[in-house]
This record gives structure tokens, C-alpha cells and sequence, in this order.
């Protein structure tokens, strides 16, 4: 499996930085972000892989998120994380997100997403 680049967003600073881990022990390269506007920023700084979002965040949601990454990069592979039936989410899928990871999941969830991205890219 090829490294990707991973970024990570959660307002839940335990259950983000749990992923990074697990993530990074896969030999990923992982960057971490707890709110919306704070993984634009890290977007805007460089490109990732994939982008796993959390929907229920403070400063900017990501759904919004999301429309902010895929203007700086149209082609952006973001999957939507989140523990409750949110119709907004519906929004985020019809416009390309890639799909959505209900919570709570296993870790091994977030490998095959990523496994899948990687082999798209190669």
C-alpha cells in the first residue's frame, strides 16, 4: 500500500489524535485539525489524500468545510464523519463527497477508505 496524506478533522481532540496514530503506525503521514476553518487552513497549506471530517465541529461545521476545501482543490477526496443522522450530510454526498463513516466505527474502517484512495491515485 502506497503513504498517503491524511488529513484528520475532529473537534474530539482524543478521538482525532487516536486515529493519527493508528493512521501513522500504517506508515501514513497524518495532520491533525479541530475545527473547520483550522483544516482549511491546513488544506490551503498542502494538498492531502483524503480528508476524514468530522460534520459537528465549532467555528465551521464540515459540511462547510468541505465546499472551502473543494474550492481550493475541485478534485478534493473528503469523507464525512459523524455520530448522528444529520440531513445535511446528504448535501456534502450529492456534491462529491466520497462518503460517510457513521461513528462510532472501527479503526479499520479508516485503513480501507484510505486504501482505496491510494489505489485510485496510482
Amino acid at each position: 500500500m502506497a503513504q498517503a496524506r491524511v488529513l484528520i478533522v475532529d473537534d474530539d481532540w482524543d478521538l482525532s489524535e487516536s486515529l493519527a496514530d493508528v493512521v501513522e503506525m500504517h506508515g501514513h503521514e497524518v495532520v491533525t485539525a479541530h475545527n473547520g476553518l483550522e483544516a482549511v487552513d491546513r488544506y490551503r497549506e498542502r494538498a492531502f489524500d483524503v480528508v476524514f471530517m468530522d460534520v459537528r465541529m465549532p467555528v465551521m461545521n464540515g459540511v462547510d468545510s468541505f465546499f472551502e476545501i473543494r474550492k481550493v482543490r475541485p478534485d478534493a477526496k473528503v469523507v464525512m464523519m459523524t455520530g448522528f443522522k444529520e440531513p445535511i450530510v446528504n448535501v456534502a454526498l450529492k456534491y462529491g463527497s466520497l462518503g460517510l463513516i457513521m461513528k462510532p466505527f472501527q479503526m479499520s474502517d479508516l485503513l480501507v477508505w484510505i486504501d482505496g484512495v491510494t489505489k485510485i491515485a496510482a
